[in-house]
């Protein structure tokens, strides 16, 4: 979370008109990051304690997240790090 935070606002601006590119993605990416971590954080001690079918599928959201909230990452800031 960290990381992206930090890229997300240290990063070169995109434009004046929109700085940061898409806000809007920016705070689905929070937002993705943050409902992954928490589902992987119940799933993955809850498949230990008690291996049951139903948990597998909160830890595919989980990842399903994650991934979602890193390619959004990479869409909202490529535009500001490749060479113009």
């Amino acid at each position: 979370q960290i990381i992206m935070g930090v890229g997300y606002w240290m990063f070169p601006k995109y434009s004046k008109e929109s700085p940061r590119r898409s806000e809007k993605l920016g705070w689905f990416v929070l937002i993705m990051l943050n409902a992954g971590l928490i589902l992987r954080a119940i799933g993955e001690p809850a498949m230990v304690l008690s291996p049951q079918p139903g948990f597998g599928w909160m830890l595919a959201l989980a990842s399903m997240c994650l991934l979602l909230a890193g390619w959004g990452f990479i869409l909202n800031t490529w535009g500001r790090i490749k060479e113009r």
